[in-house]
């Protein structure tokens, strides 16, 4: 028997979808900073330059990254609101909450969101303007500040221990001499936002400006998301009171009730 080296272990296969989540994860980075480099992503991603390269090239293939003005520089391309677009049209949590939202935007004389957690981010995902004249600026896609915020408040306390363990890990920004900066008071407020049911804010993220949220359940009781009115405290009829309180209370029942008899319709189908 003739001796030879011993067999070296095959190498681990990587996975399949690791390409395609390194070509997302840098669409992330161009749609939060536009331009950059090569370089900029690379380090931001903590990727090798060459693979960076390789990935944008297939991107700007595909019609999702642009090169930028000065060379060597990329920003994603007005195609991705094709994508955006097909899910703001398709979703029916979306679908539903549009009525829902306008309701309570003319009701509470403020402006009114639908926000959602996910995978640790809180996003605005539809909203409806104030009437009034004076009134806050917000944008749908935009990523709500989840401890300074009623509506982040809301889905804060909608997730499981460990996500929520995960999102307090991160540093706590202070916007004004309001805002909640201390983990442990921060916990018993979102313990009191799942005893009551709703939650608020009074200019923890800008001055003069306050905010009710309240969660939305699906059929079996999750909290799946929230809604929130939002409004300048003077100047116009808004204010963080037990009315306006019920009147978000009121909007999130029915939107929850249109959500329930909407998966009720789908279970009857043949």
């Amino acid at each position: 028997m003739s001796r030879g080296r011993t067999a070296e272990p095959a190498p681990a296969k990587a996975s399949p979808y690791l390409s395609i989540q390194k070509a997302f994860r840098i669409l992330e980075v161009l749609a939060a900073e536009s331009p950059q480099g090569v370089t900029e992503i690379a380090s931001a991603l903590d990727l090798e330059k060459s693979s960076v390269s390789r990935l944008l090239k297939g991107l700007s293939e595909l019609g999702y990254v642009l090169q930028g003005a000065r060379r060597g520089q990329y920003q994603v391309s007005p195609r991705i609101l094709m994508l955006a677009q097909q899910y703001l049209e398709g979703d029916r949590l979306i679908r539903e909450a549009q009525p829902v939202l306008r309701e309570l935007a003319l009701e509470a004389r403020a402006t009114a969101h639908l926000g959602v957690a996910v995978e640790g981010q809180t996003l605005i995902i539809a909203k409806e303007p104030s009437p009034e004249r004076i009134q806050v600026a917000t944008r749908v896609g935009a990523k709500i500040v989840p401890h300074a915020s009623a509506l982040g408040k809301a889905l804060l306390a909608s997730l499981p221990d460990k996500d929520l363990a995960a999102i307090l890990a991160r540093p706590l920004a202070r916007f004004t001499a309001k805002t909640i900066t201390d983990r442990k008071r921060l916990v018993k407020v979102l313990e009191d936002v799942r005893r009551k049911g709703y939650s608020l804010e009074s200019e923890e993220e800008h001055p003069g400006v306050g905010c009710i949220g309240v969660p939305v359940r699906d059929s079996a009781g999750r909290w799946i998301a929230a809604i929130s009115v939002a409004g300048p405290l003077g100047g116009t009829p808004f204010r963080l009171d037990a009315a306006h309180i019920k009147m978000v209370q009121d909007r999130a029942e029915e939107l929850s009730e249109r959500l329930s008899a909407g998966e009720e319709r789908q279970g009857e189908r043949p």
